[in-house]
């Protein structure tokens, strides 16, 4: 999972000022669904007060049919996780 992670972080380095990169989870699973995966890679950013508190989660895939399939995983997930009628997928751009 590094290695394909870290040519993405190099880019988003270039945008995004980061301080620390860390790699916490689980590295052994037999797990088949991408969402069942126990990794983070937790990135820190500059922050502009020392009393800042926020988090963000989000899944970076590539533009391919890859991506499609993963888009329709997380839509699965979502429902089957909060359920049709408490959860939503709205594509902002």
């Amino acid at each position: 999972m590094w290695k394909q992670a870290e040519p993405v972080l190099k880019k988003l380095q270039k945008i995004l000022p980061i301080s620390e990169i860390h790699l916490l989870g689980s590295f052994t699973t037999a797990k088949a669904r991408p969402q069942d995966i126990d990794v983070v890679i937790l990135l820190k950013t500059k922050a502009k007060t020392k009393k800042e508190v926020w988090s963000l989660d989000f899944q970076l895939v590539p533009d391919n049919e890859y991506g499609e399939w993963m888009l329709k995983e997380s839509e699965k997930w979502v429902r089957r996780k909060y359920g049709a009628k408490k959860s939503a997928v709205i594509r902002l751009k």
